[in-house]
């Protein structure tokens, strides 16, 4: 029955079938990951309505956007007025940093060696948020290249579903749940993600969140809002050049 369900720790990956692979996603999903992720949109749900949304727009902010930056962004300009083509330009831009998310994730997954259709590639992409970009990267040691696509899908489907309930929560509870409450777990997620690429094995990633974490601050006197943005950069760019450069030493001094 463990092994049914998927709750088997003692079965490796590697004998999972696909649909095994599957529910194993969906129940990995439906933790920590699924819950910060809920929590998160549950904050979004409160600011939309407060922007004005009805619960058709707001669940369709997240059906479609998928990204708390360009949802943020949308309902806070259409707060305030803002054309259709300002938010438009604003929601992509906001969201234009997963376009290498997603690029990333596709080689992850492996998607050119799977055959499928352009609609079905843009509907996985679709689905693809940084916490299952961030879930698939710390799986794939474990699990095949091939078979890591199944696991996805489970793991995908459950988190999006975590995201609508979320939405649908925030929106109904603001009149219920002070507003400055409903904020608070819009950083459970960032938490959660934090969390999970320290504990990664790539020493890219955390030496990036470390340099990152600790410019930001150093950062936010001088440059405000666009202090993460240039963290991030620093960060990411900075642990690329140390590690490359620690390999390319290690590899002269072994030859």
């Amino acid at each position: 029955m463990l092994r049914f369900l998927g709750l088997s720790f003692i079965v490796p990956y590697l004998t999972l079938s696909p649909a095994q692979l599957a529910r194993r996603g969906v129940i990995e999903a439906i933790n920590v990951p699924g819950f910060a992720l809920c929590s998160t949109l549950i904050g979004f749900g409160a600011i939309a309505r407060e922007a004005g949304f009805d619960i058709w727009m707001t669940t369709t902010t997240t059906l479609l956007v998928f990204g708390m930056p360009g949802q943020v962004a949308m309902a806070s300009l259409y707060a305030g007025g803002a054309s259709l083509l300002l938010i438009f330009i604003a929601v992509s831009l906001a969201n234009l940093r997963m376009m290498l998310m997603v690029i990333s994730g596709s080689d992850l997954l492996n998607l050119p060696q799977h055959n499928l259709p352009f609609w079905k590639r843009i509907l996985l992409m679709q689905a693809m948020a940084i916490t299952g970009w961030a879930q698939i990267g710390f799986k794939q040691d474990i699990i095949a290249p091939n078979d890591l696509l199944h696991y996805y899908k489970g793991f995908a489907s459950a988190i999006y579903v975590f995201a609508m309930s979320g939405t649908i929560i925030g929106f109904y509870l603001e009149n219920l749940i002070p507003d400055h409450v409903l904020r608070i777990v819009i950083f459970v997620t960032p938490l959660y993600l934090l969390l999970l690429i320290i504990n990664a094995k790539q020493t890219t990633n955390k030496l990036a969140v470390v340099i990152g974490g600790t410019s930001c601050p150093l950062l936010y006197p001088l440059a405000g809002d666009w202090a993460i943005l240039y963290a991030g950069f620093i960060g990411g760019t900075l642990s690329a050049f140390i590690v490359r450069y620690a390999s390319i030493r290690t590899d002269k001094e072994s030859s």
